[in-house]
C-alpha cells in the first residue's frame, strides 16, 4: 500500500492541532506546476504553501522542543532528485519565514518525471512504484495519489470531526500545466480551466475533503492539438 510521506503526515497533524487550539480556519495549499516542451522534456515545481499560518507554526515549534522548524524542508528530497539521471537544475524553495516549502527541477522525459515524483511523494524505495504521468499520442494523463492514511487517526473522533471536515475543505490541491502547443480539451473531475497564451495552459483545483472521499477527482487527462 502506498504510504504518505512522513513530512506531509507531520504537517497535517500540526495544522490540525493548531486549528483546534487557536480556532484557525487555516489554509494549506499543495501546488504542482509543470511546463512541457514538444519533445516531452520540461520543468516541475512542487510547493506547499502554509503562509497563512506560518507564524503560528513557528510559535508551535518554539514551544515544543521536539518539533523542529525544519521538519518540512525539501533539502534531502533535492539531494535524492540530483541522483536521478535526466533530472537537472534542482533547487530547494524552502522559506520558513513565509511558510513556503518545496522543490523545483527540470526533467528529460515523462519516465524521469515519474521517478522524481516518487521521490517527492512516496514514502520509501520499498513502496510500490506509482505512475503519475502517462502519454498516449497527444493525450497526457496525470493520476493522483492520496493514501488511505492521509488523515491522522487521532483526529478521526466525533468531537473534532466537524472542525477537521471544515479544515479539509479549506485545504486545496492545485495542478498547473503549460504546454508548447495549444490544448484541445481537458477531462477532470475537479474544477478545471483552460487559458493562457493561445490556450496553452490548464489549471485544475480541488480540496482535500473531496480527495479523501474520491481520490480520482483530481485525475486529469489533457488532449493537445
Amino acid at each position: 500500500m502506498m504510504m504518505i510521506t512522513n513530512k506531509i503526515k507531520l504537517l497535517l497533524s500540526r495544522i490540525f492541532l493548531l486549528t483546534l487550539a487557536f480556532g484557525v480556519s487555516s489554509c494549506l495549499t499543495f501546488e504542482e506546476s509543470y511546463t512541457f516542451q514538444k519533445n516531452g522534456s520540461g520543468s516541475m515545481k512542487y510547493l506547499i504553501d502554509m503562509s497563512e499560518i506560518a507564524q503560528l507554526m513557528k510559535m508551535n515549534a518554539s514551544a515544543d522542543s521536539a518539533a523542529e522548524s525544519t521538519s518540512f524542508s525539501f533539502t534531502e528530497t533535492a539531494e535524492r532528485l540530483q541522483e536521478i539521471k535526466g533530472i537537472s537544475k534542482v533547487q530547494v524553495l524552502d522559506n520558513e519565514d513565509t511558510g513556503m516549502y518545496g522543490v523545483t527541477f527540470d526533467f528529460n522525459n515523462i519516465d524521469v518525471l515519474n521517478l522524481a515524483l516518487n521521490e517527492i511523494m512516496v514514502e520509501d524505495a520499498e513502496s510500490e512504484f506509482f505512475t503519475f504521468f502517462t502519454r498516449q499520442g497527444n493525450t497526457i494523463t496525470r493520476t493522483h495519489l492520496m493514501p488511505e492514511d492521509a488523515l491522522p487517526e487521532e483526529f478521526e473522533d466525533e468531537e473534532t470531526a466537524g472542525q477537521i471536515s471544515s479544515l479539509m475543505e479549506s485545504m486545496k490541491y492545485k495542478l498547473n500545466f503549460t504546454f508548447a502547443q495549444p490544448v484541445k480539451v481537458v477531462y477532470s473531475g475537479a474544477n478545471s480551466e483552460l487559458g493562457g497564451k493561445k490556450e496553452q495552459s490548464v489549471w485544475v483545483e480541488t480540496d482535500f475533503k473531496t480527495l479523501l472521499h474520491d481520490v480520482s477527482t483530481l485525475n486529469t487527462s489533457i488532449v493537445l492539438k
